[in-house]
């Protein structure tokens, strides 16, 4: 039997033994009640993000912006100081080309959350000094394996606007895990306005899940029309390794949903420091408690 299969097998017996909440893909319940004024005059919003992993990814990058042009769509990306660091050039190159940039961990390994917190802040303080633009052009973090910890999220909220770090709900994560928030509306955590990661991302849907490109399709509009109903955020994340031009059978289903979202007036596609400026004023704390 093939690793890959063994592999999917192990992970559907620890599905089947998963607590039920948050469910998935859709967890309505702490969302019942809650609502927004709209997002600049749309029913909702999405924020499409890509975590650039690895330094062959880069390559990548100006295959992917060009079927989001084509589209008329732009992006944020998240970049590993160790592992995939943009040349300022670069970076700047995306910003002009109407895309954002985040801090995505330090080197991806899944060791950051739980080092002391003075050893995190160290970490931190030297990639600023070796990358001062950073600090201008990135606002906002994503911790590596979506892995967070009390340390980790202190530091991040002395250096950012924004985190990205938390799924409303996703099952199979790091380590067979499942994890989220239970809701499609931001809120603020540590005083950092909290962007939870609402649509499933690409390489569960494909690599774990194994759905074909079509299934994928439909769990993402499937979830972004609950997103729209209640009124919350759908943030996306798509990881050039696994949806590039190279790849079409991974990026089509992207870009068809790309397309959809473009011809829908309700939703208002734009990068994750624009939403947050808007909506900087009226995210609360809530008290959220799994049910």
């Amino acid at each position: 039997m093939p690793i890959r299969t063994r592999v999917l097998r192990v992970l559907a017996k620890a599905r089947a033994a998963q607590p039920r909440f948050p469910a998935w893909p859709i967890e309505g319940s702490l969302d019942e009640g809650l609502a927004s004024d709209g997002y600049a005059g749309h029913k909702a919003a999405l924020v499409i993000t890509h975590d650039v992993d690895s330094r062959p990814e880069l390559a990548l990058i100006e295959g992917i912006r060009k079927l989001e042009r084509e589209v008329g769509a732009f992006s944020a990306w998240g970049f590993v100081p160790n592992e995939s660091w943009p040349t300022e050039t670069l970076a700047r190159q995306l910003v002009d080309d109407g895309c954002e940039l985040y801090w995505h961990d330090i080197g991806h390994n899944g060791r950051l959350p739980y080092r002391p917190i003075d050893e995190i802040r160290a970490a931190f303080d030297g990639v600023a000094v070796s990358s001062p633009w950073a600090i201008e052009l990135m606002r906002g973090f994503r911790a590596g394996q979506l892995l967070g910890s009390q340390a980790l999220m202190t530091v991040v909220a002395e250096r950012f606007a924004f985190d990205m770090s938390i799924p409303d709900t996703e099952r199979d994560g790091p380590y067979g895990s499942t994890a989220g928030c239970g809701t499609v509306f931001p809120f603020r955590l540590r005083g950092l306005v909290e962007l939870p990661l609402t649509l499933p991302q690409d390489v569960f849907l494909r690599e774990v899940y194994g759905l074909s490109g079509d299934a994928a399709l439909t769990v993402w509009n499937r979830k972004l029309e609950y997103i729209k109903h209640v009124g919350g955020v759908a943030v996306l994340n798509i990881h050039p390794v696994w949806a590039n031009p190279s790849r079409p059978e991974a990026v089509d289903p992207f870009v068809r949903f790309l397309r959809g979202v473009i011809a829908d007036a309700d939703i208002l596609i734009t990068t994750p420091s624009r939403l947050v400026d808007l909506l900087r004023p009226t995210v609360a704390t809530p008290p959220v408690t799994a049910p």
